[in-house]
């Protein structure tokens, strides 16, 4: 087994019987991994921490290929997150985000162009005061596009023709023009279509200069989560969003 280090986003943690911890990490350089910290539970170097949803972290493991399950040997924080883990919306949307991407990606495939922007995007959403419903979408929009899923938003891919409004096609899984989905599904109007423009254009720094109303607020939330349950296997709804929903109703 060769000891390597890699930058780490946590995704998943749970104990593993009295004393070890197993995380499910996203790394820059070898992808998905199960990381196991024998004994860690009750070590004196306060190692246990680092293993908890969300933590970025430089990493160092001993690896080997043929196991499923890699030794965890030591990690620090590459970027500490203090506010994300302090706020009950912050929180929601972080886990989110982990969540969403230990559900998309699968295997050993390092990506490293996901990896960061996950970074970049968690680190933007600790520092937000406001606008994390935008992030959190922009964020969607752009794992979409990475996933080789992005919605056809100017053109319908039926016709080529305009997209004033439009319809998700739950037979399609695709944004339909009002003459090709013959007025079925989900209706989004122009607001929302350029809302959804703007945000597969935009960038972290101006996301927050996108604005709406409370239509284009339901519209696009629902028809991101109806596009990823439909794209994704398994995804009807993003979890953690269910829960900030009840906490804060």
């Amino acid at each position: 087994m060769a000891l390597e280090s890699t930058l780490a986003i946590v995704l998943k943690s749970f104990p593993y019987g009295d004393t070890s911890k197993i995380a499910r990490c996203y790394t820059r350089d070898f992808g998905k991994l199960s990381i196991i910290a024998k004994g860690i539970k009750t070590s004196k170097t306060l190692q246990s921490g680092y293993l908890e949803p969300m933590n970025c972290l430089s990493l160092n493991f001993y690896y080997n290929p043929k196991r499923q399950l890699q030794i965890f040997s030591k990690a620090e924080f590459s970027q500490p997150l203090l506010s994300l883990k302090y706020d009950v919306k912050k929180l929601s949307y972080g886990f989110a985000v982990v969540e969403l991407v230990d559900r998309t990606v699968t295997g050993e495939e390092p990506h490293a162009e996901l990896f960061h922007f996950t970074e970049d995007v968690l680190e933007a959403m600790d520092k937000s005061e406001g606008h994390l419903n935008r992030l959190f979408w922009f964020f969607e929009m752009k794992l979409l596009s990475l996933l080789g899923f992005r919605p056809h938003l100017s053109n319908c891919p039926h016709c080529q023709g305009s997209m004033e409004s439009a319809f998700f096609s739950l037979g399609y899984g695709e944004l339909l023009c009002g003459n090709c989905s013959v007025g079925t599904g989900m209706q989004l109007s122009q607001q929302s279509v350029a809302v959804l423009k703007a945000l597969k254009n935009g960038s972290l720094d101006n996301v927050g200069d996108i604005s709406f109303g409370a239509a284009e607020r339901r519209e696009v939330g629902g028809f991101l989560q109806q596009y990823f349950s439909f794209h994704v296997e398994g995804l009807s709804e993003v979890r953690s969003l269910r829960v900030m929903e009840s906490i804060l109703a």
